[in-house]
């Protein structure tokens, strides 16, 4: 046993100090020392021409780290004229495939030198842990072999861009971070975008974009395989002509945005010929839906990512500057052709689900298309009275109201109990034979009542006389014959002999029972002791009030089987109400009918198109 206690002790002993300590002491020295107590190597600095001389270098692969690149006087001899401004174009010295690496590399030549690699061949193409305050260009690049162009926790201050009539066959981004324009402005076969943030420089974008309107991300008119966005975030930072994403008039076989946030989309004039699946996309302000053409199976955009009515039609001014059209003010209102466009819009989503079976999602977009009808109605209305207009008006007001307009079978039957409940608290107001409760009845049990108190009778019966013997072996006959009869009797007479049991039990024992109980007597009213008047008082309270709530347990039910029967069986049987309440009968009954029919309607048409 000590020889096992000792292998463990020296097992323990050895772990601590080979395994644990050490890594307690990397931690610890990373905490005091964090930063700049390790020294780091210091970057380089080198000038345009080096860079060029380096990349033009007949070495494979060509690799730029830790350097930091400016621009030097020396340097305007590799520089291009373009009227109005001078570029770097960085070509490769020999045709074929290279592999080029940028590791750490930081791009210092600003607005005097923006960077172009054109004509390059791209065997394998990294640009990891980068920061570039300049525009930068791929001009006429393309790819060979199957190495995607690899953008990693790269930090573009200014224009990224893609250019040229090659195709790139794959362009990954992944953790990087944007301060104006991505511009892919060539084929990019497959694109894909994962943890990047869009954070508008406020101050770069400048008056650049005053009166005209830029996308941060843009794939206006390419062609594409493969577009991946995922967990990315777009801030214009105010700016409100600079949108987040464009795909107008783009061709692409299959498109993927997921959890994304953005403040406008744009997909004008796109063709999106096998898939497309967007969740999670949190879009603030527009969607452009015009002349879109999605395929109807294999469309996978659930409604709760477009609702709230984002979808507009885009228009441009003639400085570029987008205008969209939602149709929501009067001036929008007024034209017919663009509200035709977004209402088509709107029915091409709206079939697409349906197609699909989504039904939730056909139901909210079919809510919205109603919603916008329902506002140019109230707009036709305020230019030109028209009866039919307004009948038309009233009725979605009614419908978007009572069961968003037929889509929600369970809110138009809540709605009907609502109204089985206001009826019933009407008819609680008025007598019914059902309950038998009047004016009379009242003055009777308070007659009653104070005969018992005045008088002192020695027994409870002497109050309330021989119509008390007799329904209360009504009652006792009522539990026997019925109620214990088992198997003999549905479920549904004993279920309902039960509460007429004890509501009866409740009025002629109970009630009884408590004064018999309690058997007080006040004798005169001029009671000596103040104590004794207290509890008099009290106890008289309590038998009167539980005397009320069971009138009103009566009066509620009695008066909701009452309504109930007026809302579902309108002109049928013979009602109770007598005096003003027909009145109520025969307007639940046109209510319950309407309302009815309007229920089955809307369960009907669920119903079917969940089949």
């Amino acid at each position: 046993m000590k020889n096992d206690l000792r292998y463990f002790y020296l097992r323990f002993k050895n772990r601590v100090f080979t395994q644990v300590i050490p890594v307690l002491l990397f931690l610890l020295l990373n905490v005091l020392f964090a930063g700049s107590a390790f020294p780091q190597s210091e970057k380089d600095t080198i000038s345009i021409s080096e860079l060029i001389q380096r990349m033009q270098a007949d070495t494979d692969p060509i690799e730029i780290s830790n350097v930091v690149i400016e621009f030097r006087p020396g340097d305007k001899k590799y520089a291009q004229n373009k009227v109005f401004y001078w570029v770097y174009s960085i070509k490769p010295s020999s045709p074929g495939a290279k592999r080029i690496y940028f590791y750490d590399c930081d791009f210092n030549t600003g607005k005097k030198a923006p960077l172009i690699l054109e004509g390059w061949e791209f065997r394998k193409m990294n640009m990891i842990g980068c920061k570039l305050k300049t525009d930068f260009s791929f001009e006429n690049c393309k790819q060979s072999g199957r190495y995607p162009m690899r953008f990693e926790n790269n930090v573009f201050y200014d224009n990224l861009q893609f250019e040229g009539k090659d195709s790139l066959t794959s362009v990954q981004f992944l953790n990087c971070r944007f301060g104006k324009q991505l511009l892919v402005e060539t084929k990019p076969g497959e694109f894909e975008m994962d943890e990047c943030v869009f954070d508008a420089d406020t101050l770069k974008f400048g008056r650049s974009i005053e009166g005209r309107t830029l996308f941060q991300l843009s794939f206006a008119g390419q062609k594409a395989e493969d577009i991946t966005i995922t967990n990315t975030i777009f801030r214009n930072n105010g700016l409100n002509n600079l949108y987040s994403l464009s795909f107008e008039g783009a061709e692409v076989e299959k498109i993927t945005l997921l959890n994304n946030k953005m403040a406008s989309i744009d997909f004008t004039d796109i063709q999106v010929e096998k898939s497309i699946l967007i969740d999670s996309l949190n879009v603030s302000g527009f969607i452009g839906v015009q002349n879109f053409d999605f395929p109807e199976s294999n469309t996978n955009i659930p409604w709760y990512n477009i609702a709230g009515e984002k979808l507009a039609i885009f228009q441009f001014s003639e400085s570029d500057q987008i205008i969209p059209y939602q149709a929501k003010t009067k001036n929008q209102l007024l034209n017919t052709l663009l509200y035709n466009d977004l209402v088509s819009a709107y029915n091409k989503f709206n079939t697409i689900y349906h197609s699909r079976g989504d039904i939730y999602s056909a139901n909210r977009s079919y809510v919205e298309i109603k919603t916008i009808e329902t506002r140019r109605q109230k707009y036709l209305l305020e230019e030109q009275w028209d009866l039919n207009v307004y009948i038309n008006y009233k009725l979605n007001v009614f419908l978007s109201d009572f069961s968003d307009f037929a889509t929600n079978p369970g809110k138009s039957l809540l709605k009907s109990v609502w109204v089985l409940i206001i009826f019933t608290v009407l008819y609680m107001l008025t007598y019914s034979k059902w309950d038998d409760m009047d004016y009379n009845y009242f003055i009777v049990q308070y007659s009653r009542f104070s005969q018992y108190l005045k008088e002192k009778p020695n027994n409870i019966k002497d109050v309330y006389g021989e119509d008390y013997e007799k329904q209360f072996k009504e009652i006792e006959s009522l539990e026997e014959k019925y109620i214990q009869a088992g198997k003999k009797a549905p479920v549904v007479i004993r279920l309902m002999g039960n509460l007429l049991y004890h509501l009866g039990k409740f009025r002629y024992t109970i009630m009884p029972g408590l004064i018999r109980f309690f058997n007080f007597r006040p004798g005169k009213w001029k009671i000596t002791n103040g104590i004794n008047k207290v509890l008099t008082v009290i106890l008289i309270s309590v038998i009167s009030i539980l005397f009320f709530a069971y009138v009103l347990v009566v009066k509620f039910i009695a008066s909701f089987m009452i309504s109930l029967n007026c809302f579902v069986v309108v002109g049928f049987g013979n009602l109770p109400e007598n005096g003003f309440a027909k009145y109520f009968s025969v307007i639940e009954g046109i209510l319950g009918w309407f309302l009815l029919t309007i229920f089955t309607i809307t369960l009907l048409s669920q119903v079917l198109q969940s089949a």
